[in-house]
């Protein structure tokens, strides 16, 4: 099958959002935001994507602002992270002359507050949710923010340390080219900041969860991130959502188990289309 694959920029007032469109040779039957984490990229979904254009499905591929390949000075306001991701749906839509259509919002990690906070914002325009090992609060790593700076400095910039902890959270050895790729993004000009602004963000979960829309939850049951805290954040965010463990998997299952989540896909597209 080929997969032809856009990447382009969208700007909101000086501020860069990285994403890429994947069409299907077929027509299309569905569209699906793929909202990466910041430890991950665009590249990281990359095994779902014959899947998807397999079912008929448009996939948008975006960098959470400010991370990957989007600019780092980029707002973390719940709010305007949001807004932004939709003006790069909406961009989508015009560009190939469907306006208003529904979307499915799939994120991973703290991202899948990103896509609490989109659904409240425009509901009609949501057709389901996927939240992928999510995590809806990350402490800072030091027992002070002011700290972080130094926790960055020795876990991020150094390669064989920043190898150890993705292993780690990945519960499986990472080839060298995967952990390249979610270190580069990181070391930036600029990064260590956009870090620091998510953790403030990010420091406690969203007032308000899934709403009203179908939502599936995927979780690695080898996570160390998923703790009895975030565990609990989970059924109170997603208290109706269809939750699935998949047994072996750490935090990255696009990488270590992604046959399992093009299963899981292909099942959650023909029931909720």
């Amino acid at each position: 099958m080929r997969l032809t694959e856009e990447s382009r920029y969208l700007s909101f007032s000086g501020v860069r959002i990285h994403f890429c469109v994947v069409k299907p040779d077929t027509p299309i039957h569905s569209r699906m935001l793929l909202l990466s984490s910041p430890l991950t990229s665009t590249f990281h979904w990359r095994k779902l994507l014959p899947e998807l254009s397999g079912q008929g499905c448009l996939a948008v591929l975006a960098d959470l602002p400010g991370f990957g390949r989007s600019d780092c000075p980029a707002p973390q306001s719940a709010d305007i992270r949001a807004n932004l991701l939709w003006g790069v749906l909406d961009d989508v839509d015009r560009s190939l002359g469907t306006p208003m259509s529904l979307w499915h919002l799939a994120a991973h990690g703290s991202a899948c507050s990103a896509i609490l906070r989109m659904a409240v914002q425009y509901p009609d325009s949501v057709k389901s949710q996927i939240h992928i090992s999510p995590l809806f609060s990350v402490a800072p790593p030091a027992r002070r923010l002011s700290e972080t700076g130094q926790w960055y400095r020795a876990n991020v910039l150094s390669a064989p340390r920043f190898r150890r902890m993705i292993e780690h959270f990945a519960a499986f050895p990472m080839d060298d080219y995967i952990v390249d790729r979610m270190r580069a993004p990181l070391t930036r000009p600029g990064a260590e900041a956009a870090f620091e602004r998510m953790l403030k963000q990010c420091a406690a979960p969203p007032k308000l969860g899934m709403g009203f829309c179908p939502t599936m939850a995927l979780l690695g049951g080898r996570d160390p991130l998923l703790d009895e805290t975030r565990m609990g954040q989970i059924h109170s965010l997603l208290p109706d959502a269809e939750i699935h463990r998949l047994a072996t998997a750490g935090h990255f299952p696009m990488e270590t188990h992604s046959k399992a989540l093009r299963d899981y896909l292909r099942g959650w597209l023909r029931y909720n289309e």
